[in-house]
Parts: structure tokens; sequence; C-alpha cells
């Protein structure tokens, strides 16, 4: 046999064994790597004192109560025949014209900044007026200095027992944080149930 040909038949004999080795053994792809999968956000409790006024009688213990200005303008009371967790319940009502009557609570807040936090409270309204009842979210300086707030939407008119909440994120300087829940208007308007969180994105 002619040695070009001998050649040339053994070249195809290795090529057509190189392509029969190739699709036994088809390539691999390689598999994505897993993502590491991230932590759910945690919501932590911040404790409030008396958050549904279980512990009050003619005084609201825990809470501190102000309005805008001049003689007293509106009727705070413990209610034991309304609430939503408990017996008791914080009921305000405007009886003269006044801009704002608010019940308040402050607690420390300090290596929060960036987080948020959650205020949540049951209110019950009967025949508020357009500027109604809202939660707010105070956050202050160490010296108590205002920095920002955010409040909830505002409830008007008359509902039953619904949850109103505010949702903020923990501003730069905050040491203090002030919770209110503020009667803007003319009508009643009742508290219980209130809470507060904070969520940590770990």
């Amino acid at each position: 046999m002619n040695n070009n040909l001998f050649y040339f038949l053994l070249m195809v004999a290795a090529l057509l064994l190189l392509v029969a080795c190739s699709n036994e053994n088809p390539s691999v792809e390689q598999s994505t790597p897993p993502q590491p999968q991230s932590q759910p956000a945690q919501m932590i409790s911040l404790p409030l004192k008396n958050p549904s006024f279980e512990q009050s009688d003619r005084f609201v213990k825990g809470w501190g109560f102000s309005q805008h200005a001049g003689e007293p303008a509106y009727e705070v009371s413990i209610d034991t025949t309304e609430s939503t967790n408990g017996k008791h319940s914080y009921r305000i009502e405007r009886k003269l014209v006044q801009a704002w009557g608010m019940i308040n609570q402050w607690l420390p807040l300090d290596s929060a900044v960036g987080k948020s936090i959650k205020l949540s409270a049951m209110i019950k309204s009967e025949a508020l007026g357009p500027k109604g009842f809202d939660l707010s979210l105070v956050f202050r300086k160490a010296n108590k200095k205002f920095i920002s707030e955010i409040s909830s939407e505002i409830v008007t008119g008359s509902h039953g027992w619904q949850r109103l909440e505010v949702v903020a994120v923990v501003p730069a300087k905050t040491a203090h944080l002030q919770i209110t829940a503020v009667l803007n208007d003319a009508g009643t308007a009742w508290l219980d149930d209130v809470q507060l969180s904070l969520v940590d994105k770990q």
C-alpha cells in the first residue's frame, strides 16, 4: 500500500475516533454556585409603658398629655366599656375649639439610625372633623431638639376599631423617640393596643 494512502487512512481513522469520543462525552455546563440567601428582616418589639392602658384609672399611667394652648379643651379618660386588648382603652374628646390635643410617650432610641421603625395602634372614632386623628413618630437629638416627624394617615368621621400605623427610617443623630396620638379636630377618638417595633435587616 502506498505510504501516502496509508497515512491518509490513519488520519481519517484517528479523526473518526476523536469525533466518536467527543459524542460520548459531551461537555458538562458549569453549574452556577448557589447564591447566599439574604436573611429575612427581623421585627424587634420595643417596650412601651402601659401600651393597652390596663394600668390606669383616672390617670393615664406612662403617658403624658398636652394641648396647643389656652384653657383645657379636651376630656381625656380611661374607657372601661371599649377595648380591643384587655379591659381598657384611652379616650379623648374635644370640648372646646383648639388646634390639637395629644397623648405621648418618650423613649431612648440609640443605635437605630438607618433602621425602619413602625408604630401602630387600634383606633376607634366618632364624628371626627376633617383634620381628624393620627399617630406620629417624632425623632429628637440627645438634647431633645426636634429632628423630624412622620405621621400616619388621618382618621376622620365615625369608624369601628381599625389598626392604624406609621413607618419611618430613623434619621441621623436620633437619640430619643417621641410617639404621639393626636386629635386635631372636633370629635372623639379611642386608642388601644399600641405597638412599636424596629425592623432589623441583618
